[in-house]
C-alpha cells in the first residue's frame, strides 16, 4: 500500500502557524528578529532577508540580516538598504505588501540593486496602532516570485507586526519607569526627583584609570658593543649578577679571521720595510720607498690594535651589580644585532617605581605631586601608594597603539618594593568636582568634539 502523497498546501499552513506561534511567543526583539529573517524560511524559500526598523524623525535601523549573528550597520550594503527603505517608506503603496523591483528606485539606488540583488525583492511593512510604519523586513530571491506566495506573506506580516507593536510597546513602558509609579504621593515623587538633582552637587575626587607596571629606578641598559651575532647567554632572567660578570658573548669566529689575517698583513709590512731600510743604506732613491713601507706598517698595526679592541668587546660584562632584566634566552641566542641594540638591562630590584600610561581622553591631573594608587594583578586588595614626578609633555603611542601620556610615579615610604614586571591598574586622583560634572566629563567632552565647540 503505498503513502499519499502530502499537500503542499497543507506543509505551508501549518509552517504559517507555527511562524505566528513563535512570533508570538518571542520574549525580545532579537528573539523575533531571528524568527522573521530565518525562520520564515520554512515558509517561503528566499536568499536573503533584511530586518528594519523606524527609530524616529524618519531614520532607519537594521537590526537582523538572515545567516548574521552580528549585523554590520556601517557596511555599504546595509547603508544602501537604509536609502531603499526610506524611499519605498514615502511610496503610494508603502503600507501593503508588494514586489519590488530596480525600475522602482532612483537612479542613484539602481547600480545598489545590481550588485547586491539576485532577482525581485519583496517589500513587507510593518503597520503600528496610528497607521504609520514601524518597521518591516525584505526578502529577495533569483526567481520571481508568486502571487499565493505574496498572499502568505501578507498574513505572516501581519503577525510580525502585531508582535513587534506589543514589543515595542512593552520597551516603552520599561523606558517611562514602572517603578517611579509605585509611589502615591506627587510629594514622594518630587522629594525623590529633588533628591537625584541635589546628589548631581555632591563634591566628589575625580579619578582616572590607566594600566600601569613596576619599573627599575635608573637602570643600566646593557646593549651590544659591536654588529654581531649573541652566541651564549650565561645568566638567566632576573638572575642576580655582581659587577664585571658575563652577561652574554657574541660569535667571535669571524674577528678573530680577520684579527689573525691583519697580524699576518702587519708581518709582511714589517718585513717590506725592513727590506727597504736595507736597501736605503746602498740606495739613496730608496729612502721614499722605505718611507712609504713605514706608513704601512703603521696602517697594519692600527688595525690590528682596532681587531683587538673588537675581540675584547666580544664578552659582556656586568656594569655594576643587580639583577639581569630581559625575556627569553633562547630568544636572543643566534640573533643578529646592531651596535647599540639593547638586549637587556641591570637594575637594583630595592628601587622601583610604577610607570602608567594614560589615554589622552582621560587625561586629567599630571602634575608632579599628583596622588596615584597602583592595584597589582597579584594582589589588588593592597594598594601601593605613590606620588607622581614626571609626565610627558606630548602623548605617545604605548604598546597597544594607543596615544596616551607616560606617568612615572614614586612609592611612598614604608611600604615593599613591589618586583620589576609586575602589572596592575593605576588610579590617578585629581581636584575635588560636583558628582555631576564627574558623571558627564566624558559625555561633554564627546559632545564637544562632535559639535566642534
Amino acid at each position: 500500500m503505498t503513502e499519499a502523497p502530502i499537500d503542499s498546501r497543507a506543509v505551508r499552513l501549518s509552517a504559517l502557524l507555527q511562524l505566528e506561534q513563535e512570533a508570538r511567543q518571542a520574549a525580545t526583539p532579537t528573539e523575533l528578529g531571528f524568527v522573521i529573517v530565518n525562520e520564515t524560511h520554512r515558509l517561503i524559500p528566499y536568499q536573503r532577508a533584511v530586518l528594519w526598523r523606524m527609530t524616529g524623525a524618519g531614520r532607519v535601523s537594521v537590526e537582523a540580516v538572515s545567516g548574521l549573528a552580528e549585523v554590520e550597520r556601517h557596511s555599504p550594503y546595509l547603508v544602501w538598504v537604509r536609502k531603499v527603505v526610506k524611499t519605498l517608506c514615502t511610496a503610494e503603496e508603502s503600507h501593503a505588501c508588494r514586489i519590488v523591483e530596480s525600475e522602482q528606485l532612483p537612479d542613484q539606488l539602481r547600480p545598489g540593486w545590481s550588485e547586491w540583488c539576485p532577482g525581485p525583492a519583496v517589500w513587507c511593512p510593518f503597520v503600528g496602532r496610528n497607521g504609520g510604519i514601524v518597521g518591516g523586513f525584505w526578502l529577495v530571491r533569483e526567481p520571481h516570485w508568486e502571487p499565493g506566495e505574496i498572499t502568505l506573506l501578507e498574513r505572516v506580516t501581519d503577525a510580525y507586526g502585531h508582535a513587534w507593536d506589543a514589543l515595542d510597546a512593552r520597551r516603552a513602558s520599561t523606558f517611562r519607569g514602572r517603578w517611579f509609579e509605585r509611589f502615591p504621593g506627587r510629594g514622594v515623587k518630587l522629594a525623590i526627583l529633588a533628591g537625584a538633582v541635589g546628589s548631581l552637587f555632591i563634591p566628589v575626587r575625580l579619578s582616572v584609570l590607566a594600566p600601569a607596571d613596576v619599573i627599575p629606578v635608573q637602570p643600566v641598559i646593557v646593549s651590544s658593543p659591536i654588529e654581531g651575532v649573541i652566541q651564549t647567554i650565561p645568566v638567566r632572567p632576573n638572575q642576580p649578577v655582581e659587577q664585571g660578570d658575563l652577561l652574554f658573548s657574541l660569535d667571535d669566529a669571524a674577528l678573530s679571521s680577520r684579527h689573525e689575517v691583519a697580524q699576518k698583513a702587519l708581518a709582511v709590512a714589517e718585513a717590506d720595510y725592513l727590506r727597504a731600510v736595507q736597501k736605503a743604506f746602498n740606495d739613496a732613491a730608496s729612502k721614499a720607498e722605505a718611507a712609504m713601507r713605514k706608513a704601512v706598517v703603521e696602517e697594519k698595526t692600527a688595525e690590528v690594535a682596532y681587531t683587538q679592541r673588537l675581540l675584547e668587546r666580544v664578552a659582556v660584562r656586568a656594569p655594576r651589580a643587580g639583577i639581569a632584566v630581559f625575556g627569553d634566552p633562547n630568544d636572543w641566542i643566534g640573533k643578529p644585532v646592531a651596535v647599540g641594540e639593547k638586549v637587556m638591562t641591570v637594575a637594583d630590584p630595592g628601587r622601583t617605581e610604577a610607570q602608567a600610561w594614560v589615554p589622552v581622553g582621560d587625561a586629567i591631573n599630571l602634575e608632579p605631586g599628583a596622588e596615584m594608587r597602583l592595584f597589582l594583578n597579584t594582589d589588588p586588595t593592597r594598594p601601593l601608594a605613590a606620588r607622581i614626578y614626571e609626565s610627558s609633555y606630548e602623548a605617545k603611542k604605548n604598546a597597544a597603539g594607543l596615544l596616551a601620556f607616560h606617568v612615572k610615579a614614586r612609592f611612598e615610604e614604608g611600604q615593599q618594593a613591589p618586583r620589576i614586571g609586575l602589572k596592575g591598574t593605576a588610579k590617578i586622583y585629581g581636584e575635588t568636582v560636583r558628582l555631576g560634572y564627574y558623571l558627564l566629563r566624558r559625555p561633554i567632552a564627546a559632545g564637544r568634539q562632535f559639535f566642534g565647540l
